[in-house]
């Protein structure tokens, strides 16, 4: 497929994920003129997160505020979903069982609520909170809005490279270790292990024996927004899926 420099022409060389890339562009559409919350400055989240490991938006003390934008930004625009407010407040939680039980009792698509809510959170939240450093962060959550990670990214450091988790949700990205799975913590390099597609991608996986998990590494710094798009590579999940590895972080799996 070689290195291309535009999403069109990625597009353009992937047809059968026209569909896909039409729907979560126009979701990017609708909310192109929302703008960004007025959060803490990043030293300040970063003071509180890290003094007892409590993600932002979870926290008591913004949780209802943010929540009150995400309702306003939902209500003008999707009102044909009718995402209450307590439906809202429970993806936010990441309380499965009752997003489960809310959708259902609703007859809402839940994949669809689910993408709709999180790629609000994601423009509410300000891009200068989603790049933390080496030393920001160091657990396997997303310090912003508490989410597992979806992907990773390889950045140059020194004369090798960091690896740095990106979460599926709020789009966050903050350092983690190379040679560790980012869900079961296993150090254990017999049980962790690359899958690469013969050179053709600038995407791999990176596979955990112990725990069956499966985390796409994107290897460069130059295309993030295809690499880092979680459906622009959903024909890499199917191949893991084939490989009966187990996928995490998605905002639409529970």
């Amino acid at each position: 497929m070689g290195k291309l420099q535009t999403l069109d022409e990625y597009l353009a060389e992937n047809e059968f994920l026209r569909e896909t890339a039409e729907f979560h562009l126009r979701l990017e559409k609708i909310l192109s003129n929302v703008q960004s919350l007025d959060l803490p400055a990043r030293e300040k989240v970063l003071e509180l997160v890290n003094a007892d490991k409590i993600p932002l938006l979870q926290r008591d003390d913004f949780r209802k505020n943010f929540l009150d934008a995400v309702n306003e930004t939902l209500t003008k625009k999707f009102p044909e979903q009718k995402i209450s407010p307590e439906l809202a407040e429970k993806l936010l939680q990441q309380d499965n069982h009752a997003v489960n039980e809310i959708c259902a009792s609703s007859e809402l698509n839940e994949t669809l609520t689910r993408k709709i809510f999180w790629a609000t959170v994601d423009k509410l939240v300000p891009e200068n909170l989603k790049r933390l450093e080496r030393d920001d962060w160091s657990e396997n959550f997303c310090p912003i809005c508490g989410r597992r990670p979806v992907m990773a990214q390889l950045k140059k450091f020194n004369e090798g490279r960091a690896r740095y988790l990106s979460c599926g949700a709020c789009g966050t990205l903050w350092h983690w270790r190379r040679t560790s799975c980012p869900y079961c913590g296993c150090d254990d390099l017999e049980k962790i292990h690359i899958f690469e597609f013969d050179g053709k991608l600038t995407i791999r996986l990176d596979v955990c024996d112990e725990c069956g998990a499966y985390l796409k590494t994107y290897g460069e710094e130059d295309a993030e927004n295809i690499y880092l798009r979680d459906w622009a590579t959903l024909h890499l999940d199917l191949l893991a899926e084939e490989k009966n590895l187990r996928k995490c972080g998605a905002v639409e799996l529970e």
